[in-house]
C-alpha cells in the first residue's frame, strides 16, 4: 500500500487554555475518499533533560501527575515558553527549575512526537553533564517536586520494577542508550 497524507479540510478551535488548545480537524481519506473527523490537542514543543552528574548519577524528580493521580519518578521537563526560541535554552531553564542543578554541557539526543494521533508538539531530549547543585528550585505554582540522585546502576531495575513509566522520560533514555551504543 502506498500510504498518502490526508487532505485538510477545515479546522474548528473548541477550547483554548493557557497550556493547550483543543480542536476538531475534518481531514478526508486518501484510500475510501471519506471526511472524517478528529479531535488533536495544540501545544507548545517541550524538552526533557537526563542530568549526569560526575559521580555516576541520574538527577531526578518526584512529582504528584494529576492524571494518574500518583507520584510519579521522572526527569526534569517541561513546555518550552513562548518567548523562547531556543529549546536547548528552555531545557537549561526547567533543569534548573525544577532540580536546582546546571550542567557543564547539554546535548541533543532526539525528538520525538509525544502522541502523534492527537497532539501536534514535538518533545526536545536532552543529555546534561557535569551537573551540580547551585542553587534551590524555582517550582510553578502548580508543581510539589522532590529532587534526588540515583546511580546510573540503578536505572535498569528502575526501570524493570515499572518505578519509571512516564513515556517520555522512557523514550529519553532510549534516545540515549542508543547513543551510548554507537
Amino acid at each position: 500500500m502506498n500510504l498518502r497524507d490526508w487532505e485538510r479540510l477545515g479546522d474548528e478551535t473548541l477550547m483554548s487554555y493557557k497550556v493547550f488548545t483543543a480542536r476538531r480537524s475534518r481531514r478526508r481519506s486518501p484510500r475510501t475518499g471519506a471526511e472524517i473527523g478528529f479531535f488533536l490537542i495544540d501545544t507548545p514543543d517541550w524538552v526533557n533533560v537526563l542530568p549526569l552528574t560526575d559521580d555516576g548519577r541520574i538527577v531526578m524528580i518526584r512529582q504528584y501527575r494529576h492524571g494518574t493521580e500518583r507520584v510519579s519518578l521522572e526527569i526534569p521537563g517541561g513546555l518550552i515558553d513562548p518567548h523562547e526560541t531556543d529549546p536547548m535554552a528552555a531545557a537549561r531553564r526547567e533543569l534548573r527549575e525544577e532540580t536546582g542543578y546546571d550542567a557543564d554541557r547539554l546535548e541533543p539526543l532526539g525528538v520525538m512526537s509525544p502522541n502523534p494521533s492527537m497532539m501536534t508538539n514535538k518533545c526536545h531530549a536532552y543529555l546534561a553533564t557535569g551537573c551540580r547543585r547551585v542553587g534551590d528550585l524555582a517550582m510553578d505554582p502548580g508543581e510539589d517536586i522532590e529532587v534526588l540522585t540515583v546511580p546510573l546502576a540503578d536505572l535498569d531495575r528502575l526501570l524493570r520494577e515499572g518505578a519509571i513509566d512516564h513515556a517520555i522520560v522512557l523514550a529519553t533514555i532510549a534516545f540515549w542508550r542508543a547513543r551510548r551504543a554507537e
